[in-house]
């Protein structure tokens, strides 16, 4: 076989594989990264839509780029035109569109657009297809004679153009204003320390009774909210422990809190256990779209008042034992 014969038979699978790879379903594909233009063909300083459209298996993770000022040293994107998202059975669809225009003429070529992807811990790189638009310059009646500049136009002021300008001299004024007051508050503290001193602040027990209270009268679970339900009910629990036991549970995982309060606590493992089974509930619930029984959301608050009830004068026991020792 001659040289000839096997450039010829290279350029035949490779335009055969581009060919397939431009007619597969989507369906069938992991990823697809697809890019196309309004018109692809416009006058220097008329304006097209860019759009980006990615096309992925449902499992699939992935980074859209970050597209904000240009295209490439040509294209200009002056702003954001729409973003949508569309998820079915098996896919995930976003697209996302641009207004761009371009001051150079010729052949202009819109870039390829990269899309990172993530599938089982495993990372690569997806990419459009490259496309190409014709910039016209206008054409110009060189017989004519030419005509002097236009004077600029004199317009009113609008409202919406007056607006940022008083907007920034309110919040300028609130925070001179809010300035003033903590000054003045500081001096008056300072003249008469007494008169002015802080209010002990509530038991984190009380605190947790009381929001534990509300989230019962509310009866939210009954309404069809039962992830908002158990959102509000771990977030209770979390800033009970926090202010209790001054671990921050608030941004803590749920292995991270039972490990720290196992550590403050070592005389009841049933409050371990009790704590374990709702705050690993409520990551079911919120992460794995867990949909728990009628009776198991009334069990859960009531557990959550147990805990708080059982914890609390244990805790003061323990701080008790502390200040003990240490004397």
């Amino acid at each position: 076989m001659g040289v000839n014969s096997v450039i010829k038979l290279i350029k035949v699978l490779f335009f055969t594989g581009l060919f397939l790879l431009l007619v597969l379903p989507a369906e069938g594909q992991l990823i697809r990264v697809h890019s196309e233009v309004s018109r692809d063909s416009l006058m220097i300083g008329d304006q097209i839509h860019f759009t980006l459209r990615v096309d992925a298996d449902r499992e699939v993770e992935f980074m859209l780029p970050h597209i904000k000022d240009t295209l490439s040293n040509t294209l200009e994107v002056l702003s954001q035109l729409s973003s949508d998202t569309t998820v079915s059975e098996k896919r995930r669809v976003v697209e996302q569109s641009y207004i761009i225009t371009v001051f150079e003429s010729g052949s202009q070529i819109v870039p390829s657009q990269e899309v990172i992807y993530n599938r089982g811990g495993v990372v690569d790189t997806a990419r459009s297809m490259p496309l190409i638009i014709n910039v016209y310059e206008p054409a110009v009646d060189t017989t004519q004679q030419i005509k002097p500049i236009k004077p600029p136009i004199n317009t009113p002021v609008t409202f919406m153009e007056v607006l940022p300008w008083a907007g920034a001299g309110l919040g300028g004024l609130l925070i001179a204003g809010v300035v003033v007051w903590l000054l003045v508050r500081f001096l008056k503290r300072k003249r008469d320390p007494e008169g002015h001193s802080l209010k002990p602040l509530e038991p984190a027990h009380v605190i947790a009774f009381r929001e534990l209270d509300r989230l019962k009268n509310e009866k939210i679970w009954t309404k069809g909210k039962v992830k908002q339900y158990y959102i509000s009910l771990t977030e209770i629990t979390r800033r009970y422990i926090e202010r209790q036991y001054d671990i921050p549970a608030m941004e803590s995982t749920t292995e991270e809190i039972l490990h720290a309060f196992r550590t403050a606590n070592q005389e009841d493992n049933l409050l371990d256990e009790m704590l374990r089974e709702l705050l690993e509930l409520a990551d079911l619930v919120k992460f794995a779209r867990e949909d728990p029984l009628p009776v198991d959301n009334q069990t859960n608050l009531n557990n959550a008042y147990i805990f708080v009830q059982k914890t609390y004068p244990l805790f003061y026991r323990l701080e008790e034992k502390k200040e003990a020792g240490d004397e």
